[in-house]
């Protein structure tokens, strides 16, 4: 339920691109890559944003963006399902909710969290969410988009351990393991040479 409302503010600042095409293409090579990871059967879905940014961004329960600009500059479908099973990695580890779980839980934030803790299951359905849980989820995902606060670079140690997920997940998937080396061979040349990068700024170096 969080990762719904985190996709449903982001997409509404990033809306998706319109070529349905892309989009077939990009879910089917995902969804593939997805069914090799430790979790397939998490309800897998996959996005291109109409952004020139060189963005990815996976959220809780399996929804994963990729932007325009990122596809523009792949040279493989080997290089997509790297970049891919790197954010499926994300999911499968569960490094956006403890990422949330560490900033979030002190302060504001803690209180925050507490506030949807209590209001998110109903009484009568157990862990069923009630619709004053929803309300209060949903407002959080969107503080949590507008605050910038999702999109803050994970730390390395979980980009490292993404990596070698990734690189496994590909591998099992039937893909060239080296993809995602030219991903982030990519990255740091787009980094060198000025273009965006936002989510990748700090990944660490391919080398």
């Amino acid at each position: 339920a969080l990762g719904e409302g985190i996709a449903a503010a982001m997409l509404g600042a990033a809306p998706l691109h319109r070529d349905a095409n892309l989009q077939r293409y990009v879910n089917r090579v995902g969804r593939w890559v997805a069914l090799h990871s430790d979790r397939p059967d998490l309800p897998w879905t996959f996005g291109v944003t109409d952004n020139e940014t060189i963005n990815a961004f996976a959220m809780p329960g399996g929804m994963v963006l990729v932007s325009h600009g990122l596809l523009k500059r792949l040279k493989s479908e080997s290089e997509l399902a790297g970049a891919l099973a790197h954010e499926v990695a994300h999911v499968v580890m569960k490094h956006q909710l403890a990422a949330i779980r560490t900033q979030m839980n002190t302060g504001v934030g803690a209180s925050i969290l507490q506030e949807v803790g209590d209001q998110a299951v109903s009484r009568r359905g157990g862990s069923a969410l009630s619709q004053q849980g929803k309300r209060a989820l949903g407002d959080f995902s969107l503080d949590l988009v507008k605050n910038g606060f999702i999109l803050r670079p994970l730390d390395r140690g979980m980009e490292y351990d993404a990596d070698r997920m990734a690189v496994a997940i590909a591998a099992r998937s039937g893909y060239d393991a080296y993809g995602l080396v030219g991903v982030l061979q990519m990255l740091d040349q787009a980094k060198g040479d000025g273009t965006g990068t936002s989510v990748f700024d700090t990944h660490p170096a391919a080398s």
